[in-house]
């Protein structure tokens, strides 16, 4: 437990990180969740609390920071509960060929005896197929404190993600191997009793279950849906029937530019490498950011295609012209025309889904393209579009006076 006026001093820091950082190669967004949460497990008394949770990310082209917790109100006092911190590093894609190197470390809170902490280490190789889809192989380690377990986790799987219309499909498959310690029967047929501090190899058991998991996300206009469920495979001693199978879902709502409406609820596994049981749980609550970190999370090297779903011009002076680029979840929106001699001009993000740019554009007829996130450059919707001198497409714009 922590003193409420610490917890306030937690929430403060998190509403002056509210503000994003708006630059060419990088942005700062905070997000702050509040609502209730109830959660239960087999054997235990459900519990239910009003939860704060900040979250905040720094995005950069190679570099991406996170940091989220979760403070829930029992009684007069605050629980620090679920947080987790995080480090990625992306390479560049080269030939199809992208790496990853990812660092972590988290807390999990169920009640006073289910509860532990975690670092954790990955990296991962990528094979990206012109920003529909991929693959991905992986391979790390992991180490759970205050836990039953006398050796660090091996973790290793591979993956795969397509983008089918305006949703993200990702699936994957990962092993975990480890040394935990349980009890043994001796040449006489007699039970051990095993613990921390036993010093007898035949406590020693090697221990490892697999997890196939399939996730969605899709989102249009002012709603967001994001859907999991998932299988294990592994002996009966390593995973419990309440575990086979696993579902989750929730939705985003946005009623306003920075506000939204956050429900879900579903299942989560038991973790035997944590010895943290299966849950049910249920929130509900109201997300407030400055506009929301980038969705494409969901996908393992954020390589987008288009998402723009309106284009728009009208005048803004006697010599400009104002561009909107309408699209939610991406980092940076670009255009180029021959009136900026095909130079990219990144566009200014004004809202939760709105991207604009000042151009001086004369009468006539000009051609034009934008791109997202560094993705391919293609014509702008509602625009009549016409093959360019180097085989591709461009869109097509006629100003009048």
């Amino acid at each position: 437990m922590f003193e409420p006026k610490r917890s306030t001093i937690v929430v403060a820091l998190s509403l002056a990180l509210f503000l994003p950082e708006r630059g060419v190669s990088a942005q700062l967004v905070s997000r702050l969740q509040a609502g209730a949460i109830s959660s239960t497990s087999a054997g235990l008394v459900p519990s239910s609390a009003f939860s704060l949770t900040p979250d905040v990310r720094y995005d950069g082209h190679a570099l991406k920071l996170a940091a989220r917790g979760s403070a829930w109100l029992n009684g007069n006092a605050f629980q620090l509960a679920d947080a987790d911190a995080s480090g990625t590093w992306t390479s560049p894609i080269v030939h199809h060929l992208g790496a990853q190197l990812i660092a972590s470390a988290d807390r999990t809170y169920y009640d006073a005896v289910n509860q532990n902490e975690q670092i954790e280490a990955r990296a991962r190789v990528h094979l990206v197929f012109s920003q529909q889809g991929g693959l991905w192989l992986e391979s790390g380690v992991a180490r759970p404190w205050r836990v039953a377990v006398v050796s660090s986790v091996d973790v290793a799987g591979a993956g795969a993600w397509a983008q089918v219309g305006g949703a993200t499909l990702t699936g994957s498959y990962t092993n975990f191997a480890f040394t935990r310690l349980a009890s043994a029967t001796d040449s006489t047929g007699t039970v051990q009793s095993c613990t921390s501090q036993t010093d007898n190899s035949s406590c020693l058991r090697q221990s490892h279950f697999s997890d196939v998991q399939g996730s969605v996300h899709w989102e249009k206009s002012f709603v967001e849906l994001n859907a999991q469920t998932g299988y294990r495979f592994g002996n009966a001693s390593d995973v419990t029937p309440d575990s086979r199978r696993w579902a989750s879902a929730s939705a985003v709502i946005w009623f306003a530019s920075d506000a939204a409406l956050v429900v879900g609820g579903g299942r989560q596994p038991s973790n035997p490498a944590r010895g943290l049981p299966a849950r049910n749980y249920a929130n509900l609550g109201v997300m407030f950011a400055a506009w929301p970190s980038p969705t494409a999370g969901a996908v393992p090297i954020e390589a987008r295609a288009s998402a723009i779903s309106k284009f728009d011009i009208a005048e803004a002076g006697r010599s400009l012209e104002r561009l909107q680029v309408h699209i939610a979840g991406v980092q940076t929106v670009e255009v180029m025309g021959d009136f900026t001699d095909w130079q990219p001009v990144e566009m200014v993000q004004r809202g939760r889904d709105l991207w604009e740019a000042l151009l001086p554009i004369g009468s006539g007829v000009h051609q034009l393209n934008v791109r997202v996130d560094g993705g391919r450059w293609l014509p702008p919707p509602g625009t009549p579009t016409m093959r360019d001198g180097f085989n591709g497409e461009v869109g097509v714009l006629v100003m009048q006076q």
